[in-house]
């Protein structure tokens, strides 16, 4: 059973985390797509290096606390 919960939240986590990934990436088309100066800029890349970072970040801990949650109550 407890291997059903870390798979459960893993795969909730990974799902979670495509989608956000997804939704950042049009979101900075769209930025590139206003803004055209911003295009290769520093700025535009480390924006993206934190909102990607922050999305894994997350979505670990989504994951972990999905798994701690259906640990606790198996046990």
């Amino acid at each position: 059973m407890y291997v059903l919960a870390i798979i459960v939240g893993l795969t909730i986590g990974i799902t979670v985390w495509f989608l956000a990934s997804h939704w950042i990436a049009s979101s900075i088309t769209w930025v590139e797509d206003r803004r055209p100066e911003l295009v290769g800029s520093t700025q535009l890349r480390v924006g993206e290096a934190v909102a990607c970072g922050a999305v894994v970040l997350a979505s670990f801990a989504l994951a972990f606390w999905i798994i701690r949650a259906l640990w606790v109550q198996i046990s």
